[in-house]
């Protein structure tokens, strides 16, 4: 089972934690307790491979920088969540890239941008456009959806991000079903002369 751990980050009230639990259990809760932060644990089935996920969903509460860099230094894979309500989210999430990749230290970190509550059009602040270069300029995927509104859109974003950080992990191999037809008739001409020597 392939493990991979994914951090939530994102201002206050952009729907991490109602994300997280969308994503885990299917059902959509709008009030939560942020007193502290949540890991949450589940298998799932990516590029049919069975995958322990664990998903750390970061408070927006006061915490120590260090405590910051220690979650980015733990995830694989990030999920930056912006409101399409509120523009202040949306700016943030440029200082939360540009921290993750000081950290990280890699060209191309797996991250997915995700522009939540895309319900609410009237209160529209930030445009569809506008999160699509913005994820242009961040090296990330991109994608706009509605947490309250299905579980469909969101259990794409998480899986495009698990299918990143196994790209990424994963050693550079050929086509996994020809790969294992090579080995196989290597081992068959190793066993062919093994038995054809004379001892």
């Amino acid at each position: 089972m392939v493990p991979v751990k994914l951090l939530v980050m994102g201002t206050q009230d952009t729907g991490k934690t109602a994300l997280c639990v969308r994503f885990v259990t299917g059902r959509f809760i709008g009030d939560y307790d942020h007193k502290k932060d949540m890991t949450y644990r589940c298998h799932r089935m990516c590029n049919q491979e069975p995958v322990h996920l664990e998903i750390l969903d970061r408070t927006s509460k006061e915490c120590s920088q260090a405590s910051v860099e220690s979650c980015i230094r733990w995830a694989d894979g990030f999920l930056l969540l912006y409101s399409i309500t509120q523009r202040v989210s949306f700016l943030e999430v440029v200082q939360i890239k540009k921290l993750i990749d000081h950290i990280k230290q890699s060209p191309v970190v797996p991250t997915v941008l995700v522009a939540n509550k895309a319900d609410l059009e009237t209160g529209r602040e930030v445009t569809t456009e506008e999160g699509q270069n913005l994820a242009k300029d961040l090296r990330c995927s991109f994608k706009e959806l509605s947490v309250s509104e299905t579980a469909v859109a969101v259990e794409a974003a998480v899986v495009q991000l698990i299918s990143l950080v196994m790209a990424q992990h994963r050693p550079l191999l050929p086509d996994w079903p020809s790969y294992m037809v090579t080995v196989r008739h290597a081992l068959t001409r190793k066993l062919t002369r093994s038995k054809t020597m004379q001892w």
